[in-house]
């Protein structure tokens, strides 16, 4: 339809704009987008029993024609979130609904529990029918399962979604089969894996190049605040990404949520105090670093008086910088190894150190991960 804004068009513009860099996993995926919200604007009357019939010629891939959906993975800062919002705010139709799939599993387990405090029969059954009663497309954002409460129920979620045929579009940094990895009693969720891979067409983002590293390649990593020419250096180094037009992004931390909002295509800006000056564990670093594949950090202080508790955060989030891979870009009022020379955590915060020289280096990341 002519008046129907283009997804290819937008994208192509925002490649011109040079908000975004050419990526062609990225154009074959908003190309099935587009054919996707064609056929949903050009459907006269939108109804679940007729779903499975549109959508076949859509979906026409080899031995997948009862495909309903697109399942998206790829590493942080690939577009796989801004995609699928295009794809979202562009959808011209009544019934749509995106959500963080954190927030999407938090209701649900609310709607269940009034249910089954009402005796229902059936209360998956029941929240699943109800929650899709006006929706034909639903968005569900950085899926991931680590709690077993989820991953007990959204097996049955799911396959009540896609019986009513259910459009389903969902982002993730893991392939299906690596959902809920390790996790208790996760025989139990491999029905949903199989569901997923069966139901919905996996597309994997990559990047041939990775353009967050070209903007920093060959340059000084680590700042001293105390000198306004590295200061200088240091913000210039900021302004060649989004941080400050970017929307942010909101971490599930284990009970609490870790909102960064310079964020931007898995590059993230934070001050020192903004995340080691709170009561944060090891795997409350990790699950951050986990969403960041640049990562700057200002004003880090002198932390040997009385920076004990700040310091041994300070060591966990190094730790997971590296163990994560993370380009690191700092600014500091000392060197590193004057940052902590006295402390009961000294001994340990000579790890650190070393690491932070180390992660100075150009060939830091010692591998380049795929996205």
């Amino acid at each position: 339809m002519s008046d129907k804004q283009s997804l290819l068009n937008l994208y192509n513009k925002m490649i011109s704009s040079n908000e975004i860099e050419i990526n062609k996993s990225q154009e074959k995926l908003v190309s099935d987008l587009e054919a996707l919200k064609e056929k949903l604007e050009n459907s006269i009357e939108l109804k679940r029993t007729t779903t499975k019939r549109m959508f076949s010629k859509f979906f026409s891939t080899e031995a997948s024609e009862e495909k309903t959906g697109i399942y998206i993975y790829g590493g942080v800062g690939i577009g796989k979130s801004m995609l699928m919002d295009l794809f979202f705010n562009l959808l011209e139709i009544k019934g749509k609904k995106r959500i963080h799939f954190h927030e999407f599993m938090k209701r649900l387990h609310q709607l269940i529990k009034i249910e089954r405090e009402n005796n229902t029969r059936d209360p998956i059954k029941s929240v699943a029918s109800e929650y899709i009663k006006d929706i034909q497309v639903l968005c569900l954002d950085e899926m991931q399962i680590t709690d077993v409460a989820d991953a007990m129920i959204v097996g049955r979620i799911f396959q009540e979604f896609l019986a009513k045929k259910l459009i389903i579009i969902t982002t993730s940094n893991r392939q299906p089969t690596d959902l809920y990895k390790d996790g208790l009693n996760r025989k139990l969720f491999l029905p949903f894996i199989d569901i997923i891979v069966s139901s919905l067409r996996v597309v994997k983002l990559s990047a041939d190049v990775d353009y967050r590293k070209i903007k920093i390649a060959g340059k000084k990593k680590y700042f001293l605040s105390t000198s306004s020419q590295e200061t200088s250096q240091f913000n210039d180094l900021i302004s060649k990404f989004n941080l400050y037009r970017g929307s942010g992004i909101t971490i599930q931390m284990n009970s609490r949520k870790f909102r960064i909002k310079r964020f931007e295509g898995g590059v993230g800006l934070l001050k020192f105090n903004d995340i080691c000056s709170i009561p944060l564990s090891a795997s409350d670093y990790l699950e951050l670093v986990s969403h960041l594949r640049l990562f700057f950090l200002d004003e880090i202080p002198d932390l040997s008086n009385g920076g004990d508790d700040s310091a041994k955060r300070f060591i966990n989030l190094i730790d997971s910088i590296y163990d994560k891979e993370v380009e690191l870009l700092c600014r500091a009022e000392v060197p590193p190894e004057k940052l902590y020379k006295t402390g009961k955590n000294s001994f340990e915060f000579q790890r650190t150190v070393s690491r932070l020289f180390e992660m100075q280096s150009n060939n830091w990341p010692k591998r380049d991960k795929t996205f």
